[in-house]
C-alpha cells in the first residue's frame, strides 16, 4: 500500500510540474513573448537552453534543460539584466549636494595628461621630502645634550636680563629671579606693582591688561621714553626693547629710609 501511495504521489508531482509549466507557457504566449538564452551563468550555477517564461520586479522564472527555477534579478549578470530589459541596479550617487556634484565634475575632467601631472607632482614631493629628511642629523645623545644645553643657556640669559632690569630699576631681586614663574614677583616689585598681579596673568584677557600696565610701569621705573613701552608690547620688537631695558645705561638708586637724628640733651649726656 505504501509503495502504491508513493508511486501515486510521484506521478501527481510530475503532473503538477508539467501542468504549471504548461500554464506558464500558455500565459506567456498570450502576453509577452518568451526570451531564450543559450546559457545563463548565475554565481556557481550554469543553466543551458534557458527560456524566460515570467518576469517580475524582483524575480524571473526560467525553464532550462534540467527543469525550472526562479532567480533573483539582483543575482543576474549586468549584461543579462540589460538584455531582459531591467534597469541598472547599481546605486547611483546623489548629486543634490555641491560636494558630490563637484566630485563627479572633476572625475569627468580627469584626463591621462592630468593624471600624469598629478603623478609627477606626487613623486617630486616624495623625493623632496626624502632628501630633506636624509639631510637632518641623526638623533643622538650628543645632539640631545647640545639642544638641552642651548635651551638652558637661553633661559639663564633671560634670567640675567631680568636681574639687570630689577637692579637698574632700584630693586635688588632675590634668588626667585632664576625660578620659573616665581621670577614674576621681583619683576612686579621692580615696576612698583603688587605681587597679587600674578593672579591676573592666569586669566585670559586680563593677562593682556596686566602686561600693558607692567610694560608702562617698568619703563617709568627705568626712566625711559614711553615709546619703549610701546615697542615692548609688539611681538616683533619686544625682544630688542627687553634687551634695551636690561643693558642700557641709567641706574636708579634704591630708596633709603631716613634715620631719625638724635639730639643730644643734658639728660642724655
Amino acid at each position: 500500500m505504501k509503495t502504491g501511495k508513493t508511486l501515486h504521489m510521484n506521478i501527481f508531482g510530475k503532473c503538477f510540474v508539467v501542468l504549471a509549466a504548461w500554464l506558464l507557457q500558455t500565459g506567456q504566449s498570450s502576453g509577452a513573448t518568451e526570451e531564450i538564452l543559450d546559457q545563463l551563468q548565475v554565481g556557481t550555477h550554469s543553466y543551458t537552453n534557458v527560456t524566460v517564461t515570467t518576469k517580475s520586479k524582483d524575480y524571473i522564472f526560467i525553464l532550462h534543460s534540467s527543469g525550472m527555477t526562479s532567480i533573483r534579478v539582483s543575482e543576474l549578470p549586468s549584461e543579462t539584466r540589460e538584455k531582459l530589459g531591467y534597469a541598472d541596479l547599481t546605486p547611483k550617487p546623489r548629486t543634490n549636494s555641491p560636494a558630490v556634484w563637484a566630485k563627479h565634475t572633476l572625475s569627468r575632467l580627469e584626463t591621462p595628461q592630468l593624471k600624469g601631472v598629478e603623478e609627477k607632482l606626487s613623486n617630486a614631493w616624495h623625493e623632496q621630502l626624502k632628501s630633506s629628511v636624509s639631510k637632518l642629523p641623526p638623533l643622538t645623545i650628543r645632539s640631545i645634550a647640545l639642544c638641552t644645553a642651548g635651551l638652558l643657556a637661553l633661559y639663564f640669559f633671560f634670567c640675567y636680563c631680568c636681574m639687570l632690569i630689577c637692579q637698574k630699576a632700584g630693586n635688588n631681586p632675590s634668588f626667585l629671579i632664576f625660578i620659573p614663574a616665581l621670577q614674576a614677583f621681583p619683576l612686579l616689585r621692580a615696576a612698583q606693582m603688587s605681587g597679587w598681579w600674578c593672579l591676573a596673568y592666569l586669566m585670559p584677557g586680563i593677562n593682556l591688561v596686566a602686561q600693558i600696565i607692567w610694560s608702562i610701569k617698568i619703563v617709568q621705573a627705568r626712566r625711559k621714553s614711553g615709546w619703549v613701552a610701546f615697542w615692548l608690547l609688539l611681538p616683533i620688537t619686544s625682544v630688542p626693547a627687553f634687551l634695551y631695558l636690561a643693558f642700557s645705561n641709567g641706574v636708579v638708586e634704591p630708596k633709603r629710609t631716613a634715620r631719625p637724628v638724635q639730639i643730644m640733651t643734658l639728660e642724655t649726656a
